[in-house]
């Protein structure tokens, strides 16, 4: 089975963010939020559907969703 990661997706306001969503579950895309507000969506694939993803009308970009720690209040450690 083909290694899975987590991922974000940028659309354009070219086409309905429902759609869009719609055509990525399609590709093999396991959406975990939509995010309406900044017409991004993030979930879950393999790096096959990512390929297949960015090729759908209305996706800008399908970039890796990498944590950010800044540490405890008041460390001097950030990231």
């Amino acid at each position: 089975m083909p290694e899975t990661k987590h991922w974000i997706v940028t659309t354009s306001e070219d086409r309905p963010l429902s759609e869009i969503t719609s055509d990525l579950k399609k590709a093999g895309f396991l959406v975990g939020e939509v995010l309406d507000a900044i017409g991004s969506i993030t979930g879950v694939a393999d790096e096959g559907a990512v390929r297949q993803m960015r090729s759908i009308p209305g996706v800008i970009a399908v970039e890796p969703d990498t944590p950010i720690d800044i540490g405890p209040p008041g460390s001097p450690d950030t990231w």
